[in-house]
């Protein structure tokens, strides 16, 4: 599959990426990580992709998302792993929309969320169908690091 193509031919005005449906799993996703047109981005699409956590760590090592403001990975194959990943990446500083609903975070991968530092600009998280359990529900919901979040969709 021609990364580079697909996103020249879905990039719009440089600020935003809808790759949905494209099955570009973990490779895909490595690839687009480490493209400097990224670093205009505010919004990125990946949802159901097949990208699992190997994916998304590279996502978070990305120096090229500092402006992204939504980052959509819904329906992938994300455990508890992936959510430490993003939790603990300073690689989305202005992140404001997390979706992740139709993984499978569970209890841990939402804790991890809502111990995070990093994600204080959030506002909407969407962990729907993620089997987070009560105590992943508790967490999240009283996270003080989530202050800004006024949209939130759990299991």
């Amino acid at each position: 599959m021609d990364i580079e193509k697909l996103v020249q031919d879905n990039i719009i005005d440089e600020t935003s990426l809808v790759l949905e449906n494209r099955q570009i799993g973990d490779e895909g996703a490595s690839k687009i990580a480490q493209m400097p047109c990224m670093a205009n981005l505010a919004t990125l699409e990946l949802g159901e992709n097949d990208i699992t956590n190997a994916g998304v760590e590279a996502l978070c090592q990305s120096p090229h998302f500092t402006k992204l403001k939504t980052l959509n990975l819904k329906s992938n194959q994300i455990t508890a792993e992936g959510a430490r990943f993003i939790a603990e990446s300073k690689s989305f500083p202005k992140l404001q929309q997390l979706i992740m609903k139709f993984n499978r975070i569970g209890e841990e991968g939402a804790k991890f969320l809502a111990l995070s530092n990093n994600l204080g600009e959030l506002t909407t998280l969407d962990l729907f169908r993620n089997h987070i359990g009560d105590e992943g529900k508790k967490a999240i919901k009283t996270s003080k690091n989530f202050r800004f979040v006024n949209r939130i969709r759990l299991d």
